[in-house]
């Protein structure tokens, strides 16, 4: 029950930043969307997104993206938030390509200043170096989950 209630909170939170921003400017996220696409970067590399992923995120989302197993309901020693898998057995793939970059680049906390958890993100990546780990990333998902994905996300 108490799960329930806070996924609620976080949607009506959700729901009521997306209005105000279309209120304020009714353009905003189609030109958020140009801004930041896979399409604008230079040069995705996908293996260049494996060895940036090893060094980057693998010590809190495992070597194999399989994250931490208690990730839905457990904390670590200072009470925050496990790392979630990232091998299409977790949520990732429900993200938008965008949302995936800016958690990446900016980490959880900037969506949410409440999220109690360690995604800091890592604003020293370049956007392409962004985009080669979210393709390395989607290149582990399961066939049917990177189908789903692809034509729910397709432009």
């Amino acid at each position: 029950m108490t799960k329930n209630i806070f996924y609620g909170i976080i949607i009506f939170i959700s729901l009521v930043l997306l209005v105000w921003f279309q209120l304020k400017d009714p353009n905003m996220s189609s030109k958020m969307s140009n801004l930041i696409s896979p399409a604008n970067a230079k040069n995705i590399d996908i293996f260049k997104g494996m060895e940036l992923y090893n060094k980057n995120c693998a010590s809190c989302h495992m070597g194999n993206l399989a994250g931490n197993p208690d990730w839905k309901s457990g904390v670590d020693e200072d009470g925050q938030r496990l790392p979630p898998p990232l091998n299409g057995t977790g949520h990732t793939w429900h993200h938008s390509p965008e949302q995936l970059f800016q958690i990446t680049r900016y980490g959880y906390k900037k969506f949410d200043p409440n999220y109690k958890g360690k995604m800091l993100g890592n604003e020293d990546l370049s956007e392409d170096d962004v985009w080669s780990i979210l393709e390395y990333v989607k290149s582990m998902w399961p066939e049917n989950i990177r189908t789903k994905y692809d034509s729910h996300f397709s432009e």
